[in-house]
């Protein structure tokens, strides 16, 4: 069972249930805006995706024009910024601190900014396999042309799955990786990088807060801000 209240603007309770059900809440969703919706985990059918719902381990989010959905991971504040026409099915196994993260994305375009360094957190395409350790970029899908991913800061390693042809792109820089296995990096093009519609936003600080409720009904809160 799952409770989300909106107490005042931006501002979210969550309570979570600890065991089994909690091991399976990886992340939420913080802002959403335009046509975004979810898939969860088990279900054939999309529903209309809002701010503060809880994101399981497999859950499907979908955006459409101008749609964009920020969601954040309860483990480390990792965010994850999925842009209009895009789908992304959203996982995490976790361990005894962290969530090991895997996004899964046939089409569209995300950010992706990873707080630590020591967490696991990897994109999958139809052509390629980003892994990531602490750092930001955009990243560009699109089934019939490849990928391309924009550095912003830190590094991301690029491999072509049809080749293991591998490129690492750092900050200032742009990797692409081709349906017939060829790789490559130049210096990026500022006209290329993707808007991000949160930084248009006026909306100041948000904070998160969770209740984790043991079987005895034992609480711990976990406070996680945000912009």
């Amino acid at each position: 069972m799952i409770m989300t209240r909106l107490l005042i603007k931006y501002y979210f309770v969550v309570f979570l249930f600890a065991g089994s059900l909690y091991a399976e809440k990886i992340a939420v969703a913080t802002k959403v805006k335009g046509v975004s919706e979810i898939m969860k985990v088990g279900s054939k059918n999309f529903s209309s995706l809002k701010a503060g719902t809880i994101l399981d381990d497999g859950d499907k989010v979908r955006t459409g024009k101008s749609g964009f959905v920020a969601i954040i991971f309860i483990d480390d504040k990792s965010t994850l910024k999925v842009k209009e026409n895009s789908e992304a099915v959203i996982t995490g196994q976790r361990t005894k601190k962290n969530i090991s993260k895997k996004i899964n994305i046939d089409g569209g375009t995300i950010r992706a900014s990873i707080t630590k360094q020591n967490v696991d957190f990897v994109i999958q395409t139809p052509t390629s396999v980003a892994s990531v350790k602490g750092t930001d970029f955009w990243m560009v899908v699109d089934e019939l042309l490849g990928d391309q991913i924009i550095g912003i800061e830190g590094q991301v390693s690029l491999v072509n799955t049809e080749t293991g042809q591998e490129v690492n792109v750092t900050s200032g820089m742009t990797g692409v990786s081709s349906p017939d296995g060829q790789v490559g990096i130049s210096e990026t093009d500022l006209a290329s990088i993707p808007e991000d519609p949160s930084d248009d936003s006026d909306e100041g600080p948000s904070q998160l807060k969770i209740y984790l409720e043991g079987p005895n009904g034992e609480q711990k809160a976990f406070i996680i801000d945000y912009q």
